[in-house]
């Protein structure tokens, strides 16, 4: 009687600890940044991964706290984190992309992993494209459609080799609507959040013009600037309905549309 009390115990304990968060990761909770375990990071000294008090909530990132993880000059490139609180993650045809918000001082990779074992996982990988502002990036795990994964990596800063270190604040790691993003020409276009309020964040390579339009095709806004890759716009003063955007890009006009609340 004594030892299945016991399996008992433990096995409510292991399904507790396990399920503790859930998807989306918004760091949140006051104790959030204890489930996870930084590696490859020098020693991984625990004040290089700390909660912190976001350090824009200007943008598209309005949340109060996020995690900063200082990635040391002697990290080895693959520096980061992984926590098994948030298992397990189920990839579906309805969630099968996902995000992670990040604000940096470099230009590096990142890498968003699901992982089984060492030998066994699926990853993505996304540059940043910005630095000292909120980035919102978008990870394909199409290929991994009808798995579950039980631990969930993140590398916020990939370089190869490492040169440096660097200043990473991470955020909001969870599925991304698929209504809010769609290929074109290989690529990813998103807009992000949609449906809006405030501002729109629009993700597409070598952009150097947005067009927003509203839907009998007249033209409420246009902006013109330098090559990017990240813009984010100011809608706030939009009437609520569907707008059209038109970027003028590298690869020729791409269009897709959002939804001003």
């Amino acid at each position: 009687m004594k030892t299945t009390v016991t399996l008992l115990l433990l096995t409510f304990f292991t399904i507790w600890v396990s399920a503790q968060y859930e998807l989306p990761v918004t760091f949140e909770n006051i104790d959030e940044d204890t489930a996870w375990t930084q590696f490859a990071n020098g020693e991984s000294d625990p004040e290089n991964f700390v909660l912190v008090d976001n350090p824009d909530i200007s943008g598209i990132n309005t949340s109060d706290f996020c995690i900063m993880f200082i990635v040391v000059e002697n990290a080895d490139p693959w520096a980061g984190a992984f926590s098994d609180y948030y298992g397990p993650i189920d990839i579906t045809e309805e969630n099968h992309m996902m995000q992670m918000m990040v604000y940096k001082d470099v230009i590096t990779d990142c890498y968003l992993k699901l992982e089984l074992t060492q030998q066994e996982y699926v990853q993505d990988i996304v540059p940043n494209t910005v630095t000292d502002e909120w980035e919102l990036l978008i990870f394909d795990f199409t290929d991994a459609i009808g798995t579950s994964w039980p631990r969930l990596v993140f590398f916020p800063d990939f370089p190869d080799p490492r040169e440096s270190g660097s200043t990473c604040y991470v955020d909001n790691i969870g599925f991304f609507s698929t209504s809010s993003v769609r290929e074109v020409n290989n690529v990813f276009l998103s807009v992000y959040p949609n449906p809006a309020n405030d501002v729109i964040t629009i993700q597409y390579p070598e952009m150097r013009q947005v067009t927003i339009s509203n839907i009998v095709g007249q033209r409420i806004r246009s902006l013109e600037f330098m090559h990017t890759g990240h813009k984010v716009v100011d809608v706030s003063s939009l009437e609520s309905g569907v707008y059209f955007i038109t970027l003028d890009t590298a690869d020729g006009i791409v269009s897709t549309k959002f939804v001003k609340q």
